[in-house]
């Protein structure tokens, strides 16, 4: 039988490659909205939003509260998602090790609805906040774009051992991780 188990507090390997992709993930998103700005939307605003109803430090306060918003969001849609697939079974949030999380320990869910559950929130974010940067263009958006993406890393890696691991066919989440089993069996 073939499984995989991670506990993503304690593999060092899985923290560092998290890191790594969450630098990469900052850097070329920031420079695609960079591209994207400079190229289709042309801005009007500052490049801080805020800055003129709050100064400086009020707008960086400002930001740091809507990027704490999009964190809570983002795990609000892995919830959501959670309780479509399973929706008798119980939803946990927490905060651990400087990761915010959703989970849903001990559920089985199917290696496509367990994909589906970690990309939405990245998909759905981000679609509405290049939606707000085309229809109410502002600089800052490209900030916040960039930040939820690096902040994704956790989930881009979980679906890289997903997309890795395709003979395993069944999820189970865990307060800790995540385990990939070939059979329902196995997972339950």
């Amino acid at each position: 039988m073939n499984k995989l188990e991670l506990n993503i507090f304690e593999d060092k390997s899985a923290l560092k490659s998290i890191s790594w992709i969450q630098m990469i993930a900052l850097i070329v998103t920031l420079i695609s909205m960079y591209v994207l700005e400079i190229f289709v939307i042309h801005p009007t605003s500052s490049a801080l939003i805020g800055r003129e109803q709050f100064g400086i430090v009020g707008a960086v306060f400002f930001i740091i509260a809507l990027f704490f918003i999009i964190v809570i969001i983002h795990e609000a849609i892995h919830g959501l998602f959670f309780k479509v697939f399973n929706p008798k079974g119980k939803v946990k949030f927490g905060f651990k090790a400087g990761m915010a999380y959703a989970t849903s320990p001990g559920h089985v869910y199917k290696r496509g609805q367990f994909f589906i559950i970690i990309i939405m929130p990245f998909v759905i974010l981000t679609a509405v906040m290049l939606f707000m940067m085309f229809t109410m263009p502002n600089p800052a958006y490209k900030y916040y774009i960039a930040l939820h993406t690096a902040a994704c890393a956790g989930d881009f890696y979980y679906l890289y051992l997903i997309l890795k691991h395709r003979n395993l066919a069944y999820a189970v989440d865990t307060e800790v991780g995540m385990s990939l089993y070939e059979t329902k069996e196995e997972a339950i």
